[in-house]
């Protein structure tokens, strides 16, 4: 039969031909894009998602304020209005950026493309699309994805063209747009520096070649400084101060020296993708064998480095890889021609896409319909949103009245660059807690030390906040039958709901089902019977007669 013909490989074993035919890697690359596709809206929404989507609607809600790394929140600012709950809006947000995954996928051919075959370019692609973390987080809601796709065209467009207007023009948008997206695009300077070198020694070191390069970066600083005035001008009066403090604090914290916070990511990350990180393993051997020429080398050189940002870069969780691997496939160009000609490009791309699908098995049941159970109970209790404390920002709509509590956050509010919640409970009403994370156990279910805040905040907070429902605490007070009058300082004003039994306060008997209205300060709470009873903050807050979905409520790294 013609389709197992056996071919010679260079220096290899005989093998079938169809282990060489690019149809199985575009058929590989194919079904992980439909197995993904199914994950876009089948997958639990990541912490960063919520926190990210809380930024949206801070922005609807006109108090956004970071100009810096926010542009995302312009582009989908129009999802609020559309019907359905945070996780729909989410899930749709996520087509953009499978969109922008697929650009990504692209880019990498088209680049791999000048430094191999076509067969070797899809290769590429296939490594970074079946790699476990950017199947899992590649459409992810950040701005990853597009930022990297962004930059990839860039590097297309930089090595595909002269330079000529049109191109100056696309490939200055691009980056000003990528640079406004995160300030982390400059981890792609080795990459662009590569390109660059090339392109330059090609055109044979021509001055006008580099005229048109630093045009180039003039247009991007432009784009950049227009695009900033647009979008911060809308954001008050201290978004130029809060951009500052941001790249204050991300030059402070952007790179770490030792052992990396997130290493064991990354050695999990090699294990997900076991085809990649051969091809990585075997880039500096395959680069030292190839015939490529010294400029070609050192831009596969430049286009391999953001690979070594794992060693130093701090915020390199799962979703990172997303935005790194890139160029890193692009460079593992050389590598995969020379494995390829050896086993078959065939037959790496049924490797890759046997392990893509092997991650995609291994995933644990999505807990996205308990996030949907959680979010609609909360907008069904309280129809009016209310400010809240939590992990990430679950509930969009809802103002977040804490920071993002990420180990960097946590960090910088444990240093006091952030409010203390006792601080913001002073300032604002605050009648919520949403107990997301195990940092909460500590506070609600102990009554020791919770290391993850301030102890002076763990102190309020459990004298504030009672149990609701699921992960719900709510501002109230928990009166023992038969218990004395005494003076209690009250933190969070508004409408209480006595329930349960009769309550004496501030030398009035209520009786349940009564709604009093307490200001911020002191006040003199007993019970007003035998029955214990309860103050809820609200005004009869219908809580689900349904019990609570158990944890977990999101899909861990």
């Amino acid at each position: 039969m013609a389709g197992l013909r056996l071919n010679a490989g260079e220096k290899g074993l005989a093998r079938p031909a169809w282990m060489n035919t690019r149809a199985l890697s575009i058929a590989a690359l194919v079904v992980i894009l439909l197995v993904q596709l199914e994950m876009v809206f089948g997958r639990a929404i990541n912490w960063d998602e919520f926190y990210h989507y809380s930024r949206v609607e801070m922005l609807a809600r006109g108090t956004l304020t970071l100009p810096l790394q926010t542009l995302y929140t312009r582009f989908f600012a129009w999802v609020v209005h559309v019907p359905g709950s945070v996780v729909e809006h989410i899930l749709l947000i996520r087509v953009f950026m499978y969109l922008s995954e697929i650009a990504i996928l692209a880019a990498i051919v088209g680049i791999a493309g000048r430094f191999a075959d076509r067969t070797v370019a899809l290769l590429c692609a296939l490594g970074y699309l079946s790699a476990g973390f950017v199947l899992q987080h590649g459409f992810s809601f950040r701005f990853d994805a597009p930022t990297a796709a962004l930059l990839m065209l860039a590097l297309w467009v930089l090595l595909r063209s002269r330079l000529d207007a049109k191109a100056i023009l696309a490939t200055g948008l691009l980056l000003g747009l990528a640079f406004m997206m995160t300030i982390k695009a400059v981890l792609y300077a080795p990459a662009f520096a590569g390109i660059l070198w090339l392109r330059w020694t090609e055109l044979g070191r021509s001055p006008a070649y580099a005229l048109r390069v630093a045009c180039t970066g003039l247009l991007a600083a432009i784009v950049f400084a227009l695009v900033y005035w647009l979008h911060a001008r809308g954001l008050g009066e201290y978004a130029d101060e809060q951009a500052k403090a941001v790249i204050a604090s991300s030059s402070g914290k952007m790179f770490s020296l030792g052992i990396p916070p997130y290493w064991r990511f990354a050695v999990k990350g090699a294990i997900l993708a076991p085809v990649l990180t051969l091809f990585i393993l075997a880039f500096p051997i395959a680069l030292m064998k190839s015939a490529f020429r010294p400029a070609e080398r050192l831009a596969l050189i430049g286009l391999f480095l953001p690979l070594t940002t794992l060693a130093f870069y701090h915020n390199s969780a799962p979703y990172y890889y997303t935005f790194m691997l890139p160029p890193v496939a692009v460079a593992c160009a050389a590598s995969a021609k020379m494995l390829a000609a050896r086993y078959g490009a065939g037959l790496l791309a049924l490797l890759m896409l046997v392990c893509a699908l092997t991650v995609r098995a291994l995933e644990p049941p999505s807990p996205i319909d308990k996030q949907r159970q959680l979010i609609e109970a909360a907008e069904a209790m309280f129809p009016e949103p209310v400010a809240y404390f939590d992990f990430s920002g679950m509930l969009g709509r809802f103002p977040k009245a804490n920071i993002f509590m990420t180990p960097w956050g946590g960090e910088q509010y444990r240093m006091g660059m952030s409010p203390s919640m006792e601080a913001i409970m002073a300032r604002e009403t605050v009648p919520l807690v949403m107990a997301n994370d195990p940092m909460f156990d500590a506070v609600f279910e102990g009554q020791g030390p919770a290391p993850e805040f301030l102890p002076r905040d763990v102190a309020v907070m459990r004298s504030t906040y009672i149990h609701l429902w699921g992960p719900y605490w709510v501002a109230g007070r928990q009166v023992p039958g038969g218990s004395a009058v005494q003076p209690v300082d009250m933190l969070v004003p508004g409408p209480y709901t006595v329930r349960d039994g009769a309550v004496r306060l501030d030398g009035a008997t209520y009786q349940p089902g009564a709604i009093v209205r307490l200001a911020r300060g002191r006040h003199e709470i007993g019970a007003g019977g035998a029955r214990d009873a309860r103050l809820v903050w609200g005004r009869d807050l219908r809580v689900p007669g349904s019990p609570p979905p158990p944890e977990p409520y999101v899909t861990s790294f």
